[in-house]
């Protein structure tokens, strides 16, 4: 068909559907089946997110006509969870199983995935799951519009919202990907960002815990890393700090150890979405990366640490040494389960470093008036005083999260 060919039947049927009322949703109106009534949105869900930002409130329980059991002669309500907002077809289970049975209605989404386990749509390409974590169903797909939804029903995408969890396609996750990850949402006061959780089968995970054993130097048996979280920056924080890099250049992965607030877990308990609290230094670096203002702040109550080289950001090669500075994000459980801390691997420009052996410097002005951008402390081995490398930049911009591990002690 050529461009100027008159429109079919079914381009003029297209053209005339009425949309959804939502800004920004090109799904056609929901339209019941048994009533023929036209709403005003594509479903529920756009429903309440319209009535969300209109007024201000949540959209009530379902009623009348259009909510009726379709079991038929039955003309009792459906089943309403308002804990999830799932809004059945039937008044409960017994109609729906009689309903399925008979053919009447079809099988739920995780049924006919179950089904079709091992088949080569299933099974060409990991993608095709729900990307709840733990959920093994297929996404679901939109029979009217052929759309492949981020997860297998309702259900499990109001529970990964209140798990402060993003869809992949919201976060640009290519599909052939999307089953490495479980993407958490940044907090709503913050630039966007996210936070991926990544699987062991994720191509970044071996390099990174590599890293973390291989420059575990402290004696003794070494911990276990038991998630590999990775920051998806947003985007004018990761920009200014890639105009840093290629102003001052030499960059490197730095370990950096801090403290999360006593009332945050974020990282260890995987259930917990990154927290407000001024206090936790873990999710104001996820959000805002580093602030020179917070330097050594991270101890209780506000206590400030000794800063060994000046006020900085400091960071670390040696991963057990950045583990001294990240007592504060520990949290203990029973001895089968133990205790467990953080850590963020970073991307540090360290540009021109000036490498001292001495333990102490009071005053690191006059070698940054020298045209230099970093402090390096060396090891006794290498004739300094440290036992362990410190790295020290002096700009906020010199340094980006990159992962957040958690690990758990020997």
């Amino acid at each position: 068909e050529g461009l100027g060919a008159a429109p079919t039947a079914a381009h003029k049927e297209t053209k005339q559907m009425a949309l959804c009322a939502l800004p920004g949703c090109t799904l056609p109106v929901h339209v019941d089946a048994q009533t023929g009534l036209r709403h005003d949105f594509c479903g529920r869900t756009h429903a309440q997110q319209a009535l969300k930002r209109e007024y201000g409130r949540d959209l009530g329980p379902p009623h009348g006509s259009c909510h009726v059991c379709q079991w038929p002669g039955c003309r009792r309500q459906v089943f309403f969870e308002a804990a999830t907002g799932r809004v059945h077809d039937f008044c409960g289970q017994t109609h729906a199983t009689m309903a399925m049975r008979q053919g009447l209605h079809p099988s739920p989404n995780k049924e006919k995935a179950s089904s079709t386990t091992g088949s080569s749509s299933s099974s060409s390409s990991g993608s095709g799951a729900c990307a709840l974590p733990g959920c093994a169903a297929q996404r679901y797909v939109d029979r009217a519009t052929g759309r492949r939804h981020d997860y297998c029903g309702r259900t499990h995408a109001k529970l990964a919202e209140q798990r402060g969890l993003m869809p992949p396609s919201e976060i640009g996750v290519a599909e052939t990907d999307a089953d490495t990850y479980k993407i958490g949402r940044g907090r709503a006061s913050a630039p966007p960002y996210a936070i991926a959780v990544l699987n062991n089968s994720h191509p970044k995970v071996p390099g990174v815990k590599e890293q973390f054993l291989a420059s575990w130097k402290h004696p003794g048996p070494k911990p276990t890393v038991t998630r590999v979280l990775q920051v998806r920056n947003a985007k004018e924080i990761y920009g200014t700090y890639a105009k840093y890099r290629f102003a001052k250049g030499n960059e490197d992965r730095r370990w950096h150890g801090t403290a999360l607030s006593p009332r945050c877990s974020f990282g260890i308990d995987p259930d917990q979405p990154p927290c407000a609290y001024p206090d936790c230094a873990v999710c104001n670096i996820l959000a805002r990366s580093f602030d020179l203002a917070r330097a050594g702040s991270s101890l209780p109550g506000g206590q400030r640490m000794r800063l060994r080289y000046g006020p900085g950001l400091y960071f670390s090669k040696c991963s057990s040494k950045s583990n001294d500075y990240a007592l504060h994000s520990e949290r203990k459980f029973d001895k089968h389960r133990g205790t467990y801390r953080v850590m963020f691997l970073c991307k540090v420009a360290q540009g021109n470093v000036y490498r001292t052996k001495e333990p102490t410097i009071d005053d690191v002005q006059p070698i940054l008036r020298n045209d230099y951008h970093s402090v390096v402390g060396l090891t006794q081995d290498h004739g300094g005083a440290l036992n362990y490398e410190e790295t020290v930049v002096y700009d906020k911009n010199a340094a980006i999260p990159s992962y957040l591990l958690v690990y758990r002690l020997p």
